[in-house]
């Protein structure tokens, strides 16, 4: 039976060009691949036993976890079924209560803490207090003072206990009692939309506040910046990238250039370059004659030559993180 169901089949949209050639729940922070980050972050919560969803790239993710003991793959082909009918497809396979975790986010968030809250028939959803565009890019959940959801982004309203807080997020984060499936109809569906709308004026959605990390990494540029927070230590994560390469700072790097930290060298990178507070994946290559400032190159890519500020090299062209294209996407 699975204790956790993660997301991993969606299209990436936002993050292309980089998840034209990967999966985005593969696509590597600092040398990881994001879904290695949730299956620590479950396994830190004694949840061992997970599922992952796969449609877009799906052989990459199968490829993936064949390497992962635990982990299991749901194809949904030929369609993309959404988090709903993600979930109905495994519904027989599930706990009484289970966790859904995004393949898309760096967090510390309490699972367990998280699974516990969920009332008989309902859900429990990780919200996290607005920071700075948070109000407009993810919209409003506001909970009473008896840690009930009762106004879901306007979609659906309850009666309120006490006052509100409205000063909060879904992070995309939730639990649910399986039983919340037989709701929703067969193929695609949305869980929020077709499942847990329902729930909100029967105060059968409960909120768990998160305060730690969360980081959505969903363009280039949030991406980008995601390793370097990772790089600089500015967020906690359940897993330590650091243990899984090589790291100069300040020192000459494997290649003999010039690294000025904090940078991060996977293991058989060659830096014959100077690089600013990058990051280098395994077996990548900058020669002589490169400069790069806040970038981060995928395993084996070589640097052309010349000077790069926030780009991102993944094969083919460096992506300039601030020129592409940044949207909102509803979770599904």
């Amino acid at each position: 039976m699975f204790d956790a169901f993660l997301l991993a089949a969606g299209h990436g949209t936002r993050l292309r060009p980089l998840t034209l050639q990967r999966p985005k729940p593969l696509v590597p922070v600092c040398g990881v691949p994001m879904l290695d980050y949730a299956v620590a972050l479950c396994h830190r919560h004694g949840l061992f036993d997970l599922v992952v969803n796969a449609h877009h790239l799906a052989s990459q993710i199968q490829a993936w976890a064949a390497e992962r003991p635990g982990v299991e793959v749901s194809v949904e082909s030929p369609r993309i079924l959404g988090t709903g009918g993600g979930l109905r497809q495994v519904g027989d396979r599930l706990r009484e209560r289970v966790v859904v975790v995004n393949g898309d986010t760096l967090c510390d968030v309490d699972l367990q803490a998280l699974r516990g809250a969920v009332p008989e028939g309902g859900c429990a959803l990780a919200l996290r207090p607005h920071l700075d565009d948070a109000r407009t890019r993810y919209g409003v959940v506001a909970t009473d003072d008896e840690g009930v959801v009762v106004d879901l982004k306007g979609m659906a309203v309850a009666e309120p206990v006490g006052p509100l807080s409205t000063d909060s997020h879904f992070t995309g984060i939730h639990a649910l009692d399986r039983r919340v499936l037989k709701a929703l109809p067969e193929g695609a569906s949305c869980i929020v939309r077709q499942g847990y709308l329902s729930l909100v004026p029967e105060r059968r959605v409960r909120a768990v506040r998160h305060r730690g990390t969360w980081l959505d990494v969903g363009d280039p540029a949030a991406y980008l910046d995601a390793n370097l927070a990772v790089l600089e230590g500015r967020v906690s994560l359940p897993l330590d990238p650091f243990k899984r390469a090589v790291v100069r700072a300040g020192a000459p790097p494997p290649g003999g250039g010039m690294a000025h930290g904090p940078c991060w060298i996977g293991a058989d990178a060659q830096v014959a370059g100077t690089i600013h507070r990058s990051v280098i994946g395994p077996g990548a290559k900058v020669p002589r004659g490169a400069e790069l400032f806040d970038c981060v190159v995928w395993a084996g890519v070589e640097v052309p030559a010349g000077r790069f500020a926030r780009r991102v090299f993944a094969g083919g062209d460096p992506v300039d993180v601030d020129a592409a294209p940044s949207t909102v996407v509803e979770p599904g």
